[in-house]
């Protein structure tokens, strides 16, 4: 079985570009192991871990879910704790980095049960780190959310003007309504107009005929 000293300090060197470094290293409960890793400003540091206990019964490797993680990440040159978290035996964390320089990782495992007396189980601990872009300080998802108010301000703009070319519609509506109803009252004056008129017409030639016969001493 593999054991490799805890205090150990391992170097990784860091790219400009995203770079993700696969380890694995074997750790006893409650011993603590720290890497270097040399890393430009404001770059952003993520990774994934894994933890498995030794089964000596098992003769194996296999996941204790009572396994706690505790990773901590310091600035070297600022003497600065940039990163201290606890989590499951399984899990991620991320930091930026403020400043350039070397940056010690360390990471422990608690809670393994121990295979025997005046002993502790021995975890394998996997660990992949990617050192990404620089972290512009979240001024990628400022651009976003100016990018999706500007669209925002645009489509009310847009259904600004629908309303307005509604609106418009409308009250053309209203006024061709109005001329519609007065066009109607005034043809519906000019017929009983022209009814009075024919009525009267009608009246006159009748009281013309009567007086037309009369004379003639037709009736």
């Amino acid at each position: 079985m593999l054991f490799r000293p805890a205090a150990a300090l391992v170097t990784v060197l860091a790219a400009a570009a995203t770079l993700a470094n696969g380890l694995h290293f074997y750790l006893r409960d409650g011993e603590q192991q720290c890497f270097l890793e040399e890393l430009p400003k404001n770059v952003l540091v993520t990774g994934h871990y894994r933890t498995e206990e030794w089964r000596e019964g098992e003769k194996k490797y296999v996941e204790n879910p009572s396994i706690t993680v505790s990773m901590t990440a310091d600035d070297n040159n600022a003497a600065h704790r940039v990163m201290n978290q606890k989590g499951g035996h399984q899990g991620k964390f991320s930091f930026s980095a403020g400043n350039p320089g070397e940056h010690t990782i360390c990471v422990q495992a608690l809670g393994a049960q121990a295979s025997g007396w005046m002993a502790s189980s021995v975890v394998r601990f996997t660990l992949d780190i990617g050192v990404g872009e620089p972290d512009d300080g979240g001024m990628e998802a400022v651009e976003k959310i100016k990018s999706i108010k500007e669209k925002i301000e645009v489509l009310n703009r847009q259904l600004e003007e629908i309303r307005v070319e509604q609106k418009y519609q409308r009250e053309r509506e209203l006024e061709f309504d109005r001329v519609t109803a007065g066009i109607k009252t005034r043809v519906g004056l000019w017929a009983l107009v022209q009814l009075g008129i024919v009525g009267a017409v009608s009246y006159w030639q009748l009281g013309h005929l009567r007086k037309f016969f009369e004379a003639k001493k037709l009736v």
